[in-house]
Parts: C-alpha cells; structure tokens; sequence
C-alpha cells in the first residue's frame, strides 16, 4: 500500500518489546537478566538494539542519572497488527480469509480456535430496554 508506514522488526527486536509490554520500562541490564541467552551478549549489542530501535520509534527512553530507561513506543496491538497486515499482503494477497484457511490447512487451529474467532467476530449482544408507559 502506498504511502503506508511498514513496522519492521527482527524476533529479537520483538522480544524486547515484549519485555517492555510485560515488564514496563526496563534498563539494559534489565533487559539482558530477561531475555533468553541475553546473559551472555555484551552489553552495548543489546543498547546498540535499542538505540536502532529509538530511531525507529518502536521505543522510547527516559533519563535516570547516567541509566537510560527504555519503555515501549507502540502498543502491542498496533504492533501485532500492522505485522500481520505485512505478512498477509506478502504471503496471502492481503487476504485474511487466506491466512486462516492456510492456518486451518496446517492443521495449526483446532475447533476450538475457530469457535473461539467466530464467537469474538460477532456483534455484542445488546440487552433491550423496556418502556414504560
């Protein structure tokens, strides 16, 4: 889609975000205690990310003293959706039909998946008022 703002992001750039989204703002050597292996990455790989991540606006920090506190930019929904709006335009024609039926195909949803989608895909049901006369 022209003039769309496409959010890329690596697994490990979401695993941040996701420390952020679960967590709240965090440090980089709170960051390196929680993510997996991230004992044993050096310290300016995992804040050289973060910065990359900044200037991306997928994060954000605030200042303590000399310790940056890193919290993320973009909620989790918009995240999510606007990469599964990327993946189905790339690999299902834009097609959200498509991606579920691949789904269903790979034998990846059950049953009760799909009755759990339809029951989230139909209107709330409203409660009518009575009149009094």
């Amino acid at each position: 889609m022209a003039g769309r703002k496409t959010l890329a992001m690596t697994d490990r750039q979401f695993a941040i975000l996701r420390l952020l989204w679960d967590h709240g703002p965090l440090t980089v050597r709170q960051l390196l205690e929680r993510l997996p292996g991230g004992e044993q990455q050096p310290y300016t790989t995992v804040l050289g990310m973060l910065q990359t991540m900044e200037k991306a606006g997928l994060v954000a920090h605030e200042s303590e003293g000399t310790t940056y506190r890193y919290q993320a930019a973009v909620s989790r929904q918009k995240a999510v959706g606007t990469l599964l709006r990327d993946f189905m335009a790339r690999f299902f024609r834009g097609s959200a039909e498509e991606l579920v039926l691949g789904l269903v195909d790979a034998d990846e949803l059950t049953p009760a998946d799909l009755r759990e989608i339809e029951a989230k895909l139909k209107p709330p049901v409203r409660k009518s008022r009575r009149r009094s006369s």
